[in-house]
């Protein structure tokens, strides 16, 4: 026999599981860093739109709403969908579409700068998007390498005002 408590401590257990509703007072206070977690989470919130430029995490909401959480000024981020046999064009990174062949695959990054000297070595996690995003120091050229089990690829990555956010060129072979 299903009472009403039980009927509405389930009502109250899935309204906990399900994410809020997408909205621009959300974003207040948050990091830059934190705007692009909150922009993967949000990822498929009917109508929201997010992207990321050399210059800010952008929202736009599906009321008309659009908020910007400014990068910081001397670090930019730079997402790379490695892939094996497809890939997409792209060179503005919208965490709301954009979708990398390779989900939750672990990958070793090491990326050094014009002077050979090693900013990055880690093995990271691609996002559910497929994606690895790296936070680099702006105004910079750096050389990226990959490597997925004995797959590699390493290509060029820059860091200025009109540089690329989405990478979508390196193909692990």
């Amino acid at each position: 026999m299903v009472t009403l408590l039980s009927i509405l401590g389930s009502a109250a257990l899935l309204a906990t599981a399900l994410p809020a509703t997408p909205s621009a007072a959300q974003l207040g206070g948050l990091t830059p860093q934190q705007a692009l977690a909150q922009a993967n989470q949000w990822r498929g919130a009917g109508g929201l739109q997010s992207y990321v430029t050399s210059a800010a995490v952008v929202f736009k909401f599906p009321d008309g709403k659009q908020r910007s959480v400014v990068l910081p000024t001397k670090q930019m981020v730079v997402a790379i969908a490695p892939y094996v046999n497809q890939t997409h064009p792209c060179k503005t990174h919208f965490m709301s579409g954009c979708q990398g062949e390779l989900v939750k695959k672990s990958i070793n990054v090491v990326v050094k700068n014009q002077a050979g000297k090693t900013v990055m070595n880690k093995t990271m996690k691609t996002l559910p998007n497929g994606f690895l995003e790296l936070w680099l120091d702006r105004n910079q050229t750096y050389r990226v390498s990959l490597k997925m089990g004995e797959k590699t690829t390493t290509g060029v990555l820059t860091t200025h005002a009109d540089s690329d956010t989405c990478i979508t060129t390196l193909r692990l072979q």
